[in-house]
C-alpha cells in the first residue's frame, strides 16, 4: 500500500483546533498541533486538502506507487504567527502614544495587520493553511 505521511506545524494561532484532512473529497481523519500522521491509500493519483472551519488549504496532487511514501507538511498561513504579537504591540504603542503625546491617530498602525488578517478569513480563506510536499 501506499502512505502519506502528513506532520503538522506547532503554532499558535490554531494550537487548539485539528485540521481535518480530506483525500479524493472524503474525510481521512484530523491532525492536531505538533502531530504526524500517516495514512494508507492505493498507489494512483490522489487529491489531497486540509481544512478548518470555512478556510483550508490549496488542493495538492499526488502520484503514488504501490510501496511509495510520500511525507507532507501543513501548518496556518505564512507569518501567521507574526500577526497577533504585531497587533498586540501597534495597540500597547497606540496607548503609549496616545497618553505621552495625545496622538489619536495610533489606531492606524493596527489597519496592515487587520487587512492581513481579514484577506485570509475572506477572498484568501483557499490559502489560509499551507499544505506542501517535502
Amino acid at each position: 500500500m501506499a502512505t502519506i505521511i502528513l506532520k503538522r506545524t506547532s503554532e499558535y494561532n490554531n494550537r487548539l483546533r485539528d485540521y481535518q484532512l480530506f483525500l479524493d473529497g472524503k474525510k481521512i481523519g484530523t491532525i492536531a498541533n505538533g502531530q504526524t500522521k500517516e495514512f494508507e491509500t492505493t498507489s494512483g493519483q490522489h487529491n489531497i486538502v486540509a481544512k478548518i472551519d470555512w478556510c483550508s488549504s490549496l488542493e495538492i496532487s499526488l502520484t503514488l506507487n504501490d510501496t511509495e511514501k510520500k511525507e507532507l507538511i501543513v501548518g496556518g498561513f505564512k507569518n501567521g504567527n507574526w500577526i497577533m504579537p504585531i497587533a498586540m504591540g501597534f495597540i500597547a504603542l497606540n496607548f503609549i502614544l496616545r497618553l505621552a503625546f495625545n496622538f489619536d491617530y495610533g489606531i492606524f498602525l493596527i489597519i496592515p495587520a487587520f487587512i492581513l488578517l481579514v484577506y485570509h478569513l475572506t477572498v484568501g480563506r483557499k490559502k489560509y493553511l499551507t499544505l506542501v510536499e517535502l
